[in-house]
């Protein structure tokens, strides 16, 4: 006679999940690669050349074997926009930490832009990756663009700004940026912190905020980001 299976015990409740391994040396290898090639696509990105280079020439910018390509990229297209999306949200992240420290939207929104200024006008290659596709990064999906529709419609929301069409403000921003970005890169003297600062005056006014207001939030000592 057939003995019945025993059934599945019970699952017990706030039972921990279980540990994920540790990555091995395999694991880290292939990271380490594919890191690599990144590192690469953004050195050609900033150089000028994705639009021309070759799979050949990415992999001995990487140092990596040109087989090991494909085993991480279907193409070049899914190579630079993993670099550009992981450029873009670095960006993105260390700009976040102002919006849970800063009370007034209109600050966070100022701060933001006052560090993107600095560090775009600091590091020669995220200025020229900005430069190269300008527009076309600041409608990503990830990155700065959003945040700053974000921090505009937030300080709108709160009333510290009067903008009619938040996505048009958006773009009038990246513009400010990426005017910044292309004049330094022409000439890295001519472009200060302090245009930098001159340009969110700008900026607040046209979005409808007073003069004395602007001119202390675009100049008053800013909010350091670890």
């Amino acid at each position: 006679m057939a003995t019945p299976e025993t059934p599945n015990p019970a699952p017990t409740p706030n039972r921990p999940a279980p540990n994920r391994p540790a990555p091995n040396r395999t694991d880290r290898r292939r990271a380490k690669t594919r890191q690599a090639l990144i590192d690469a696509a953004r050195t050609l990105i900033a150089d000028g050349r994705a639009a021309t280079v070759s799979i050949a020439d990415i992999t001995a910018t990487a140092d990596v074997g040109f087989g090991t390509f494909y085993n991480h990229f279907d193409d070049k297209k899914s190579l630079f926009d993993a670099a550009i999306d992981q450029i873009l949200e670095a960006l993105g992240d260390h700009l976040d930490t102002i919006a849970t420290r800063a009370i007034d939207p209109a600050e966070v929104f100022a701060t933001s832009f006052r560090h993107a200024g600095r560090l775009a006008i600091s590091h020669r290659q995220t200025a020229e990756i900005i430069d190269s596709y300008g527009f076309v990064l600041m409608g990503s999906p990830t990155g700065l663009g959003p945040r700053a529709r974000r921090d505009l419609a937030d300080a709108v929301a709160a009333g510290r700004l009067r903008i009619e069409n938040i996505d048009l403000a958006t773009a009038i921003t990246c513009g400010h940026l990426l005017a910044l970005v292309h004049a330094w890169l022409a000439d890295p003297v001519s472009v200060t912190d302090a245009d930098v600062d001159a340009s969110l005056e700008t900026l607040l006014r046209s979005f409808g905020m007073a003069a004395v207001t602007a001119r202390r939030l675009a100049h008053r000592d800013l909010l350091s980001i670890d």
